[in-house]
């Protein structure tokens, strides 16, 4: 598998507006690197043979200079993504940034709002804006003529393993839902874990609850904790490459202090479990 393949998932902050208990990007750095560092990042991503980059967060939209950085992607030629919680999306920020993008997804983990509250995911509204952002896009697509992506994230856990979100995913109208087993990662989540943990088989049951989907042509990905590991390319808030090695995190240096090429060299990233996960689609 070429590097074309493969996204690269950039994480601008650790700042996030909500608190979602089984979060697992709490990244310990106080800061993130401005704009033109993280151009020069994203330039190197680009020469490095990439194609296609997915900016998350934390919420990625807390990042000063998103729409900057957004831009300077898609001028570069690279396919633009990315995952936010939703909560500072409106209308005209669709309006705005949607030519610079080709993939949006949105994290939304239930259909009820007492189940969002309780994982700490905002105070249960997200599940109408979500409806609204995604119908903005469809509208935004009709309107100019271009497809952007629609994507919904959702994580299993502990409180909402048993519920059937079919009817409110269904209406949603996206292209991908990809499903995620609760993980844990040791000095990020480990110390709320056990409230959200769920085994193999809460995991598929929750699968197994709303597989009449794919009926309706939406595309599930399941995603469970194996399948995970090592199988995303991520760039932290500070520019280094990270991995999972045994539930922690570990670190490359810097990739603007030794290129991506050794950067890459010092993590454990899988291309053939990037492939088997379906990391590799067509928009």
């Amino acid at each position: 598998m070429m590097n074309s393949e493969i996204t690269v998932n950039f994480h601008l902050t650790k700042n996030c507006n909500f608190r979602c208990g089984f979060c697992f990007a709490h990244f310990k750095q106080s800061s993130h690197l401005e704009i033109e560092k993280t151009a020069s990042i994203v330039r190197e991503i680009k020469k490095s043979g990439f194609r296609k980059i997915n900016f998350a967060g934390g919420e990625p939209l807390l990042y000063k200079n998103f729409e900057s950085l957004l831009l300077v992607s898609k001028e570069i030629g690279l396919i633009t993504s990315m995952i936010s919680n939703g909560s500072r999306i409106t209308k005209s920020w669709v309006n705005n940034n949607a030519p610079n993008l080709d993939i949006l997804g949105i994290s939304c983990d239930s259909a009820k709002p007492e189940t969002l509250r309780q994982i700490g995911r905002g105070d249960g509204s997200s599940i109408d804006h979500t409806k609204k952002i995604f119908s903005w896009i469809t509208d935004y697509n009709e309107k100019s003529g271009r497809r952007v992506f629609k994507k919904l994230n959702s994580v299993v856990s502990k409180f909402n393993w048993n519920e059937n979100m079919s009817e409110y995913v269904a209406s949603l109208n996206i292209d991908r839902w990809k499903v995620f087993q609760v993980l844990k990662i040791e000095g990020e989540n480990d110390h709320k874990f056990s409230e959200f943990e769920t085994d193999e088989n809460e995991f598929n049951f929750f699968l197994k609850n709303h597989k009449e989907l794919a009926k309706f042509g939406l595309k599930i990905v399941p995603e469970n904790n194996s399948a995970m590991t090592n199988s995303y390319l991520m760039v932290n808030p500070d520019g280094c490459f990270y991995y999972n090695h045994n539930g922690k995190y570990l670190l490359s240096d810097p990739i603007l202090d030794v290129g991506i090429e050794t950067a890459l060299k010092q993590i454990h990233f899988s291309k053939d479990k990037f492939k088997k996960r379906e990391g590799f689609y067509i928009i």
